[in-house]
């Protein structure tokens, strides 16, 4: 195994950011929409403003998947070469 020099080190911060930041936002995101899923069977009928702040958490969810499984792909290839 070889060992990472400070060129790739800097090429990896980015990615390495983004992993760490949108990674954990994504679990939040996808536990609360599990949660609302599971939760929304027992009360009363969604609410406008509900189903408003519903899609914009599927839309920042995935957009947090998306910039996690990027910087993690980006690490993947930069250690692979």
């Amino acid at each position: 195994m070889k060992k990472l020099d400070a060129e790739t080190a800097k090429r990896l911060a980015p990615s390495a950011v983004m992993v760490l930041v949108a990674g954990p936002v994504f679990l939040f995101m996808a536990t609360d929409l599990i949660l609302f899923a599971a939760m929304s069977g027992a009360r009363k009928p969604t609410a406008a403003t509900q189903v408003a702040d519903l899609s914009m958490e599927i839309v920042m969810c995935i957009f947090a998947a998306l910039m996690a499984s990027f910087g993690a792909r980006n690490i993947w290839r930069a250690l692979k070469d």
